[in-house]
């Protein structure tokens, strides 16, 4: 019985990144990064490997990247931060997924310490990552058979671009009647009030949507981000993920969802 399991799980983890994998590049080819002022980075956090950033202008996935080696850097435990472009995780031991938490390259970058809070929680990050590419990703999840027993969803996207309504719209109707935990975003773009307002407005559409206020609690804050703006270090991060724990435990325990 425990070799069938294995080969299952193997089964879905190459599913999951092939098709996963598949759906972000397609993501990404309608929306590129623009470019920031490198005088931004801390230079500390530029080692040979990105050493070309000095040369042109440095994108906001690349300072993903550098932000999450200076994560390393403040994390009180090695294994809450991660410095590389995508992440999977599965929960530890034998648990069963009960919490599915989709993202960004913030939720990549530390991906640990959120795999630490919610350990019964599979957890899918890619940097640039857009809020289009979770339709997708939940059809992958669900054909792998993963999104059963799934009561609670965590989003924590909008980071990278706009979120429309009929992509809210598709990707609500896909999740179901599970409950769903929209982190709103807090960041220096031009969609920036345009995805929060659009957040706003979901529980009173959805009644199973739970806003998780980032926005309001890190705005004027400075001190929870890397210098971006974007990215929470190690203080931010542990108030994102706190209120999102928070949110969870105000509502009634989730009913497994089959």
């Amino acid at each position: 019985m425990g070799g069938i399991v294995l080969v299952k799980r193997a089964i879905q983890v190459l599913l999951l990144f092939l098709l996963s994998a598949c759906g972000d590049q397609a993501a990404h080819k309608t929306s590129t990064p623009k470019p920031l002022a490198s005088t931004g980075v801390h230079s500390t956090a530029v080692t040979d490997s990105v050493a070309p950033f000095s040369k042109a202008p440095v994108t906001l996935d690349q300072i993903a990247i550098i932000d999450a080696r200076n994560d390393i850097t403040q994390s009180p435990d090695p294994d809450y931060a991660f410095a590389e472009n995508s992440v999977i995780r599965f929960p530890s031991g034998n648990q069963k997924i009960g919490i599915i938490v989709l993202g960004d390259s913030i939720l990549t970058g530390w991906s640990g310490y959120f795999a630490h809070v919610f350990p019964n929680a599979f957890i899918d990050g890619r940097v640039g990552r857009q809020f289009s590419s979770a339709i997708e990703i939940w059809k992958i999840l669900k054909e792998a058979q993963l999104t059963s027993g799934v009561g609670d969803v965590v989003v924590e996207l909008g980071t990278n671009g706009p979120v429309s309504i009929a992509e809210m719209t598709q990707f609500m109707r896909e999740v179901g009647p599970r409950q769903v935990f929209l982190v709103v975003p807090e960041v220096p773009r031009p969609w920036a009030q345009e995805v929060q307002s659009l957040y706003q407005v979901l529980p009173n559409v959805y009644p199973n949507v739970h806003l998780v206020r980032w926005d309001l609690l890190s705005r004027h804050h400075s001190s929870y981000f890397w210098p971006d703006g974007v990215h929470p270090n190690w203080l931010g991060i542990q108030v994102m993920v706190e209120a999102i724990a928070r949110k969870m435990r105000q509502k009634m325990p989730s009913k497994r969802i089959q």
